[in-house]
């Protein structure tokens, strides 16, 4: 089952990136059917290897920052909370420097309170 998520995770990161890189308009479908893996706060089963996690967790980053449409930016935002809950709970280190930046730069923009919220509950 293991082998099967990481591989599952490991196309998924490319598709991720691919469709970043074209800036697609619509990642819904291709972020949640990531999200639907990590949802359940009660999952305490390991899903990845760290590095798979790590490299997940990445990708969204980069979708959040650089993707031009508001609901992909979102969609990988939410995701990547469920993300951070899981990785505390397997110790697993993400990187939230990029995170930090943004949130500094960002706190009192025009950024929705859904994305400031969900930003500063992974932070804290």
């Amino acid at each position: 089952m293991l082998k099967n998520q990481e591989l599952f995770l490991t196309e998924k990161i490319k598709e991720i990136k691919i469709s970043l890189q074209s800036q697609e308009p619509d990642m819904y479908e291709l972020i949640g059917s990531v999200r639907d893996l990590f949802s359940s706060i009660y999952n305490t089963n390991i899903i990845a290897s760290n590095k798979i996690i790590v490299d997940l967790w990445d990708v969204l980053l980069n979708v959040f920052l650089e993707s031009k449409y508001y609901d992909n930016r979102f969609d990988a935002i939410f995701a990547m909370s469920d993300i951070h809950l899981y990785a505390k709970r397997q110790n697993i280190d993400l990187n939230m420097h990029l995170l930090k930046e943004w949130i500094n730069k960002n706190e009192l923009s025009n950024e929705t309170e859904e994305i400031l919220e969900c930003v500063n509950d992974i932070l804290t």
